[in-house]
C-alpha cells in the first residue's frame, strides 16, 4: 500500500467533507505543510495518525482499508494475477500478498494486522 493511494484518499475524503487544509490539520493536530506532504504521498502515515484521520470523518481503519481496496489496491494487485491460468490461484495469492508486505513499514504491517484481526472477528 502506497502512501501516495493513502494520501489520495485522505484528500478525497477532506473534500467530500468540505474542510480545507488548514482547517483539518487542525482537527488532526498536524501543520498544514504535513498534511500537504501525506496528501501527495510524500510523507507516511503513522498508526495514530490513522486514528484521529479516521476518527474525524467517522470511519473505522476497516473502512478506510475497504475504500483504499476498492480503489485502487485490488485492480493493481488482481491484474497482475490471470486466475484461470494460475494453477495454484491460493499460493499465487499469498505470494503476492507477501511481497505486498515485505515492502511495507512497521507502521502499515501494524495497521494491516489490526485490520486484518478486527475483520476476523466480524
Amino acid at each position: 500500500m502506497s502512501d501516495l493511494i493513502i494520501g489520495r484518499l485522505i484528500k478525497e475524503l477532506r473534500k467530500k467533507n468540505n474542510m480545507t487544509m488548514v482547517d483539518f490539520a487542525k482537527k488532526i493536530k498536524i501543520s498544514q505543510p504535513s498534511l500537504s506532504k501525506i496528501e501527495s504521498g510524500r510523507q507516511e502515515v503513522s498508526f495514530s495518525l490513522l486514528e484521529s484521520i479516521c476518527h474525524e470523518f467517522d470511519i473505522t481503519r476497516s473502512q478506510f482499508f475497504q475504500m483504499i481496496e476498492k480503489d485502487s489496491i485490488y485492480h493493481q494487485t488482481s491484474s497482475d494475477i490471470n486466475f484461470e491460468e494460475v494453477v495454484d490461484a491460493d499460493k499465487e495469492i499469498e505470494h503476492k500478498i507477501g511481497e505486498l508486505v515485505s515492502k511495507m513499514t512497521f507502521e502499515q504491517k501494524k495497521a494491516l494486522f489490526i485490520f486484518l484481526f478486527s475483520s476476523s472477528r466480524e
